[in-house]
């Protein structure tokens, strides 16, 4: 996550601004390339800093879990391998004190493995959250240490450590998400950097680790009045009233602030930056997917169609969708990330079309279940069973029968 500078919106210094691209979305598919390209091509190969991005050592796990993503969808070994090269890296910090996005880059590595149950990417993880927990005041205390941290940051880092401590099984993984919960529910327009941004990160990590019931996010009523009597299964809903609607200036992008105003000249826009779109867009698709009965298609829509756009041709990634601001490689693995959940139902190849192409895909995951020769198997598993067989042809075949009004 990179702090929002702006010197006004004009040209100068490092900010930059060009036209977007047309209105008619660009395939999700080749987006992700241009991205993907773009990143693997400026890493940082050789040297003590090898597995970087110049000058962006602190966000090299966005970007390398954003480039796994970039993988799982194309199946291009160059972006594996980019991102085994940064995850390298990574693991040359202490085991006990991976940032959040690291942990999600670990996440994302430890699956693609060729054992997802036993690798170095995992066993790190396993040994940052055990020494956590076993440290001086446990995993309580490292939680309370983000009081110096302004909230939504806060929930930033603490919500892909949810969802890896999840992923691991973390003895105090249900500790890791109360902590989520504890820090949203201090997230208000007046003490946070990027309100929106924190409710979508929060969404994605909650929806993407179980249910989003009725649990109230803040149950003793200290917390920002905003948060009065919400409860978890409202985080959809509220996400998206924050969505810039149809006929707007970025329509389909996301306002930063839960009250739609720039905050007296804080900012040129009240909304459309490029972060706050990308977690709310990861919120909604994950909320999606978790609960399949909530109505979110036309938001997940308009959402991917305003992130396709906000993309350079070159695969640059700026921080304002129109595109204004300073571009930096992490706005691009972020992107990876959300575009790689925001695939129609059985667009397997992102080319924003159910047909003989996507059943193609399948059919080589069915043919090599363990995946060798197949590494969109992640995307294929459509029902998340962890097996790619007759039932996610069946929900495939549904969903191209559907687009072609069968």
């Amino acid at each position: 996550m990179v702090g929002r500078i702006w010197l006004g919106v004009i040209v100068v210094g490092g900010i930059v601004a060009w036209a977007p691209q047309a209105a008619q979305a660009t395939p999700p598919g080749q987006t992700v390339v241009r991205i993907a390209d773009r990143l693997e091509d400026k890493q940082i190969k050789v040297g003590v800093s090898a597995g970087i991005w110049p000058q962006e050592a602190l966000y090299t796990g966005a970007i390398a879990a954003g480039m796994v993503d970039a993988y799982i969808w194309t199946g291009d070994a160059g972006y594996l391998a980019s991102a085994e090269l940064a995850g390298g890296y990574i693991l040359t910090a202490p085991q006990w004190n991976f940032l959040g996005d690291e942990a999600l880059a670990l996440v994302g590595l430890s699956r693609t493995a060729a054992d997802p149950g036993n690798n170095i990417w995992r066993t790190a993880l396993e040994t940052c959250y055990r020494f956590i927990s076993q440290d001086v005041g446990g995993t309580a205390r490292y939680l309370a240490g983000y009081g110096g941290t302004e909230p939504s940051t806060a929930v930033f880092y603490i919500a892909h450590h949810v969802v890896a401590a999840y992923y691991v099984n973390a003895a105090d993984k249900a500790m890791w998400r109360q902590g989520l919960l504890d820090w949203l529910a201090k997230v208000d327009d007046a003490s946070s950097n990027y309100p929106v941004m924190a409710m979508g990160v929060a969404t994605w990590a909650l929806a993407s680790t179980g249910p989003l019931d009725n649990t109230l996010i803040d149950p003793s009523g200290v917390g920002a009045a905003y948060w009065n009597l919400r409860r978890v299964s409202d985080l959809p809903a509220l996400l998206v009233g924050h969505q810039i609607p149809v006929g707007q200036p970025q329509a389909g992008a996301f306002y930063w602030r839960f009250d739609h105003t720039n905050s007296a000249g804080q900012s040129p826009f009240a909304g459309g930056y490029s972060e706050d779109a990308i977690y709310a867009a990861k919120g909604l698709a994950a909320a999606a997917r978790r609960h399949p009965g909530l109505d979110l298609d036309g938001a997940l829509s308009r959402a991917r169609a305003a992130l396709i756009n906000g993309v350079a041709a070159s695969g640059a990634v700026l921080e304002h969708l129109s595109i204004w601001g300073y571009s930096y490689y992490t706005y691009g693995g972020e992107m990876l990330q959300a575009l790689a959940m925001l695939g129609g139902p059985g667009d397997l190849n992102l080319d924003n079309f159910v047909d003989f192409f996507d059943v193609a895909v399948l059919a080589d995951c069915m043919r090599d279940p363990a995946c060798v020769s197949c590494p969109p198997c992640m995307v294929a598993d459509i029902d998340g069973d962890g097996n790619v067989d007759f039932r996610d042809l069946r929900l495939l075949t549904a969903w191209w029968l559907e687009e072609f009004g069968g």
